[in-house]
């Protein structure tokens, strides 16, 4: 048998690079359309989804054949072999969708499909110019699992294929005396095959999201595999396909149409759900300690290794909520007695918030995100900057042009590396991070010679847990739970002053009796409870309470704090100014002032026991310096290093440790209060 090189190989090459070149740009475009799953992430509406879907699909079919043949049917019986086919076919669908919710559902296509193929190489009694097109086509019966598990619009589907064989013709061209043209049908060709494929589509929605008729242009790319796709019984040709095409969808949300004018109803209201609303209000409140603090800000926001979008433990805002943010309303949730590190983490998880409406208030401010990836290269780096960015501008609309990305194996002050697994383990997560950073007073406290700048601190005034038990004012609103999507409450004086609290789901809440009296001895209150069914309708309540006081609030105290680097890379020497012109004004005469100072739990219990008696000294000696310098007397300091022993956070996240390296500032006015 001898090898003929024919001059329609040259053509079938062209033809070739074409059709990838047609199958590459089919992939590309859906590609890009995956993409936007997630630069749509928070900007979907939600749609009428009709559970039964109904349309049509058309694709190209890019057959590629694998395998040989000696004969090509039982008359033409000339020793032929042909190997690596390709050819684009086409492919036309009606299908229907099942769509139980969101996630799940089932398609089911019914397709004619193409499946012609030109041979790449012939070898046989032939001359020169030889070349041979077959066509393998079927009627095709396609059910599959269609899944959609992201938000947005990209699915995914995966099923058997059961298709039966309408066409198996070939074409042979060669020179006269071996027989010119001979078109007829393959033999021993299987007439049903049972095979697979699995593909990803994304829709692309063309009608209002309210319209009872949906309409989706949804563009799609399918792989069947060569398992199954044996066209005959006598050789080992296979056929693989990908297929790239377009499907227009149509859902709709049935609705009974009335048969005249006469014969409308108007169905009546949906019941109101039956509420019960009750207040509880204790006879007296006890006195609460009040207490004003200065909360550090860390300017840091930690990834999770392996991750580069925004750790969920942040607090992220839509759109509409960030309309409405400002850093004011932190404070209001120091309403209830809590812990003051409880305080500092709601503070430290609206970082992000934070800087974005400092940014709004004062439109001239830029800030610069230096990512670092522990040491994993600038790529992810630049990915972490460039997810908080998003945030910013996404959200906030802030105007990119006002920050800049830095990308950094490492950060400006990394975390020292240990020769400890566990300890290593750790400084690795504090260095994959994004460092916001900005030359605005507006938005960074300078401390000493520019070494360690960092966010400027909020001030709250709160109540302190660790004073004496608050009496609560129990709400009960029996049957919310089960028939409202939530609630919320508005508690108005006789003055008039409002304060609210919410939402809630539960059927009973408890409101801190002190945050109502809001420092009133005493007061009158209408408390207004407003409720959201599921169906979007609105119900109010309301009833009235009393509440008095038992004891004058006991004087203010001030509890403020400083923060360090890994272990001496900032010093309480970086923090000198201040802790004489922010901390020292709020000592007085015969205050008591005690200092803690704390440290994470990386490196040996004996050496944090002395880093943290050294930093709460030197805080000690600054002030000191200061208080003497205003002259006041009768001062006293009690001043002491703990260590990672109680210390205020758990230590098991990067910021968790970072609020752990600190000296916490406790001003006792006049010594009227004893230590805690």
């Amino acid at each position: 048998m001898r090898t003929i090189n024919f001059n329609s190989k040259m053509k079938w090459n062209k033809r070739s690079k074409y059709s990838l070149g047609l199958l590459k740009k089919c992939i590309t475009l859906m590609l890009v359309l995956i993409s936007l799953q997630t630069t749509m992430k928070g900007q979907t509406v939600d749609r009428v989804r009709p559970i039964w879907w109904f349309g049509i699909a058309g694709a190209a079919n890019f057959n590629f054949y694998n395998g040989t043949a000696q004969i090509l049917n039982d008359n033409l019986t000339l020793p032929y072999a042909f190997e690596n086919g390709f050819g684009v076919a086409p492919y036309v669908s009606i299908f229907a969708e099942y769509r139980k919710n969101r996630v799940w559902g089932l398609m089911f296509n019914v397709a004619y499909d193409g499946r012609m193929g030109q041979f790449s190489r012939i070898e046989g009694p032939s001359s020169p110019g030889t070349s041979l097109t077959g066509e393998f086509d079927y009627i095709a019966f396609e059910p599959s699992l269609r899944i959609a598990p992201f938000a947005g619009n990209l699915y995914f589907f995966i099923g058997p294929r059961f298709s039966y064989n309408v066409q198996d013709n070939f074409m042979l061209h060669s020179e006269p005396e071996y027989g010119s043209n001979n078109e007829s049908k393959w033999s021993d060709v299987y007439g049903v095959r049972i095979s697979a494929q699995v593909g990803v589509g994304y829709e692309i929605p063309l009608s209002a999201p309210d319209n009872t008729t949906q309409v989706n242009l949804s563009p799609f790319v399918a792989f069947l595999p060569y398992f199954g796709e044996q066209p005959r019984s006598i050789e080992n040709l296979t056929l693989t396909t990908v297929r790239a095409g377009m499907a227009i969808k149509i859902g709709c949300v049935h609705r009974a149409e009335p048969a005249t004018t006469s014969e409308i109803t108007v169905p009546p209201p949906a019941p109101a759900p039956n509420i019960q609303f009750s207040v509880s209000a204790p006879s007296y409140v006890p006195s609460q300690q009040v207490v004003k603090e200065t909360l550090p800000l860390s300017n840091y926001v930690f990834f999770d290794i392996g991750n580069t979008e925004i750790p969920s433990r942040y607090i992220l805002l839509t759109k509409s909520q960030a309309v409405g943010f400002s850093e004011m309303q932190l404070q209001d949730c120091q309403k209830d007695p809590s812990t003051r590190s409880a305080r500092q983490l709601t503070m430290y998880y609206n970082v992000m918030n934070i800087v974005a409406d400092r940014m709004r208030i004062h439109p001239d401010v830029t800030i610069t995100l230096i990512g670092a990836s522990a040491g994993k290269g600038e790529a992810i780096a630049r990915a972490n900057a460039t997810s908080v960015k998003n945030y910013l501008v996404n959200t906030f609309g802030i105007d990119p042009s006002r920050i800049k990305i830095e990308a950094r194996n490492r950060p400006l002050i990394p975390s020292e590396l240990s020769t400890s697994k566990i300890d290593t383990e750790l400084t690795v997560a504090e260095d994959n991070r994004v460092d916001i950073v900005s030359n605005s007073p507006y938005l960074m406290t300078e401390v000493k010679d520019n070494s360690a700048p960092c966010l400027n601190p909020i001030e709250v005034t709160s109540l302190d847990g660790s004073s004496p038990g608050d009496a609560k004012v129990t709400v009960n609103a029996t049957g919310a739970s089960s028939s409202l999507r939530s609630w919320s409450l508005d508690v108005k004086d006789s003055a008039g002053n409002s304060q609210h609290f919410g939402p809630f789901t539960s059927d009973v809440t408890n409101l801190s009796g002190a945050a109502i009296l809001n420092g009133s001895a005493n007061g009158s209150y209408t408390i207004v409870m407003t409720g959201y069914t599921r169906e979007g309708d609105s119900i109010k309540k309301s009833t009235s309470f009393t509440l008095s006081r038992q004891a004058v609030p006991s004087q203010q105290e001030q509890y403020l704090s400083i923060l360090f680097e890994f272990d001496k890379s900032r010093t309480v020497a970086t923090y000198t100014d201040f802790l004489a012109t922010t901390v020292s004004p709020h000592i007085q005469n015969n205050s008591i002032v005690v200092i803690d100072g704390y440290t994470d739990n990386v490196g040996s219990a004996d050496y944090n026991q002395t880093l943290s008696v050294q930093r709460a000294q030197e805080a000690q000696l600054i002030l000191q310096a200061a208080t003497s310098a205003s002259n006041l007397k009768e001062v006293e300091y009690r001043t002491n290093g703990h260590g990672n022993v109680n210390a205020p956070f758990p230590n098991t996240l990067p910021e968790e440790r970072f609020y752990n390296r600190t000296v916490v500032i406790d001003v006792i006015p006049n010594g009227s209060v004893a230590q805690k």
